[in-house]
C-alpha cells in the first residue's frame, strides 16, 4: 500500500507549479516530491486530497495555486501580486506568472494596466471566477493591447473589419499596411524579411521555399508550405476529415500537375510546396465528412495526374496523411459551459486513448495496409506512453509520430504510403473513419481482447458498404504482398 507524507509548498518537480507537495513510499526516479495531481497520475495510490494546512494558505485567484517565493531569486515567478479583471475595476490576488507582466514583460501599451490571466488555470479548474472575466494582451500594428484600448483602436482606425491577422508573425495589422504574397496578405516587417526577388527573372519567392527560374509556368497554384487558408466544410456531421497527398513529377513540370489537380478539385483543395519532396506538391484538402469522399467528391485528378507520368507509391519521399476532427471524440461541446464537464473531458480523452491504442497496438497489419513500415516520417515510438500523449500531447519525435497530437482541432495519421489509386487513398480515410466508430462505445478490458486486430476486421466485415475501399485494401493487403504497379 502506498503512503504519503505532508513535505511543505514548493515546485512540483513533476508539473513545474507551485502547490502542496508530498512524499511517496513509491520510488519515482528523479520526481520524488510532488504535487497531489501529479502523485495520482503516476502512482497506484491515492493521495491525500487535502491537509489541514492547505485551507489555511491563501491561494491564487486565478490558478488556485498557493504563493511560493524562492529566497535569493531575482525573480519571484510565483510571488502573489495584484492585477486587474478585464474590467478594468476589480482587481485579485494572483502570482505575477498568472498576469500579462510573465509574458510580456508589461502591462497594455495604451493603458499600462497590469492584468490577472488563466494561463496557468487547469482545464478542470472549479475556480469561483469564471475565465470569461480575464483577458489578455492582444500584439497589434506592434503593440501590446487590452481588449478595451484595442477596441478603441480599431474604432479611431475605421473599424475591426480594416484588420487582419499576418499568417506569419501572428501580429494584427491594417490591411493599407500589409504587402501580398502568394494570396496571403503580410505585415510590413514579415514580407521585408522573408520575401526575395529573383535577380535572374524578377520572380517573388519566400526564403527557404526555394525558387527555380528555369520553370516558365504559372507557378501561383502552389503555395508555400506556411500557407494557411481558412477551412471551408462540405457535409454535416459531427466531425470530417481531410487528406494531404504527396506528388513527385517525372516527366511534367510539378506546377503542370498543380494545375492539373487545382482545376479538378476547385475549392475542395489546394496545392502546397512541401520540402520533404524532390520534385513534387501535396494535394490538401478542405475538411469532408466520409460521405462527401464517397459521393461527391472529384477524384478524376488522380487518373489525369497518372497519366502524365506523375507518381507517388513507387517513391521514397511521398506520404499520405489523414485528419480527424477532435470533435469525432468529443461531439463538439465546449466543456467550459457543461455542469458536466470533468466527465465530458475523462470520456473524450478515453476515446482518444482507446483510438490511439488500435493503431499503435496492431502496429504491424496498421503497416500492411498503410504501405509502409515505421519510418522517420512516422514512428511508433509513443507506444507504451500513450496515456501523456492524449492527456499532455507528449510525443516522442515530435509530428513525426504515427498519430500527430500538435494540432488543436485535428488528430493527424501519418502512417499512410502515398498513392495515385483512388481505391488507396480512400480506404485511408475509411480506416481513420472506421477506427473512430470502432472505439466510440468500446468496452475494453484485460480480458475481452477488443483492441485486437481481429475484432477489428470483423467490425469492418460487417459494415462494408460503409467501408468498402477498406475492406478491398485489406483484403489485398493480407493476400499478398505490396503491389508495385500500385501506381
Amino acid at each position: 500500500m502506498t503512503s504519503f507524507g505532508y513535505t511543505g509548498i514548493g515546485v512540483c518537480s513533476r508539473c513545474s507549479k507551485p502547490d502542496h507537495l508530498f512524499v511517496s513510499s513509491e520510488a519515482y526516479g528523479s520526481h520524488p516530491t510532488l504535487c497531489t495531481h501529479c502523485h495520482n497520475f503516476y502512482s497506484d495510490g491515492v493521495a491525500p486530497a487535502r491537509v489541514p494546512i492547505m485551507d489555511e494558505s491563501p491561494t491564487c485567484e486565478a490558478c488556485e495555486a498557493p504563493e511560493f517565493i524562492l529566497e535569493g531569486a531575482e525573480h519571484q515567478r510565483w510571488q502573489f501580486i495584484r492585477a486587474y479583471l478585464a474590467d478594468k475595476e476589480r482587481t485579485i490576488i494572483v502570482h505575477r506568472d498568472c498576469t500579462t507582466v510573465a509574458r510580456h514583460a508589461m502591462g497594455c501599451s495604451d493603458c499600462n494596466v497590469i492584468f490577472a490571466t488563466t494561463r496557468h488555470r487547469n482545464w478542470n479548474s472549479l475556480a469561483p471566477i469564471a475565465s470569461t472575466l480575464f483577458t489578455d494582451l492582444t500584439q497589434i500594428e506592434g503593440d501590446l493591447r487590452c481588449d478595451d484600448c484595442a477596441r478603441h483602436f480599431y474604432e479611431e482606425a475605421g473599424g475591426e473589419h480594416n484588420f487582419v491577422t499576418c499568417p506569419a508573425c501572428e501580429d494584427i495589422f491594417h490591411k493599407g499596411n500589409g504587402l501580398w504574397f502568394n494570396d496571403s496578405l503580410y505585415c510590413h516587417n514579415c514580407h521585408d524579411n522573408s520575401v526575395y526577388t529573383c535577380q535572374d527573372c524578377s520572380g517573388d519567392y519566400w526564403d527557404g521555399d526555394g525558387h527555380d527560374c528555369s520553370e516558365d509556368e504559372d507557378e501561383s497554384t502552389i503555395h508555400s508550405y506556411s500557407y494557411r487558408p481558412s477551412p471551408y466544410f462540405f457535409g454535416k456531421g459531427q466531425y470530417h476529415l481531410g487528406f494531404e497527398l504527396e506528388v513527385e513529377a517525372r516527366n511534367e513540370s510539378r506546377y503542370a500537375g498543380a494545375e492539373i489537380a487545382q482545376n479538378e478539385l476547385g475549392s475542395h483543395a489546394y496545392m502546397k510546396d512541401d520540402g520533404s519532396l524532390n520534385d513534387g506538391f501535396e494535394v490538401v484538402t478542405h475538411p469532408h465528412t466520409l460521405e462527401q469522399y464517397q459521393t461527391n467528391f472529384n477524384w478524376e485528378f488522380i487518373p489525369k495526374l497518372k497519366r502524365q507520368g506523375f507518381r507517388s507509391w513507387n517513391t521514397e519521399t511521398c506520404g499520405l496523411h489523414v485528419h480527424v476532427s477532435r470533435t469525432a471524440f468529443g461531439a463538439g461541446v465546449n466543456p467550459w459551459n457543461s455542469p458536466d464537464r470533468d466527465q465530458l473531458i475523462l470520456r473524450k480523452q478515453a476515446h482518444e486513448l482507446r483510438f490511439m491504442k488500435l493503431i499503435y497496438d496492431n502496429q504491424r497489419q496498421v503497416e500492411r495496409i498503410a504501405g509502409r513500415s515505421n519510418n522517420h516520417f512516422a514512428t511508433f515510438q509513443d507506444k507504451g506512453k500513450l496515456v501523456e500523449k492524449v492527456k499532455y500531447g507528449n510525443q516522442s519525435n515530435g509530428r513525426y509520430s504515427a498519430i500527430n497530437t500538435e494540432n488543436d482541432a485535428t488528430l493527424e495519421v501519418r502512417v499512410f504510403k502515398g498513392s495515385l489509386r483512388k481505391e488507396r487513398v480512400l480506404s485511408a480515410l475509411e480506416f481513420v473513419a472506421a477506427s473512430v466508430e470502432y472505439t466510440r462505445d468500446l468496452k475494453v478490458t484485460s480480458k475481452n481482447q477488443a483492441l485486437t486486430w481481429l475484432r477489428f476486421t470483423a467490425y469492418v466485415s460487417d459494415n462494408m458498404e460503409t467501408y468498402p475501399n477498406l475492406a478491398l485494401i485489406m483484403s489485398e493487403s493480407f493476400a499478398s504482398d505490396n503491389n508495385p504497379d500500385e501506381n
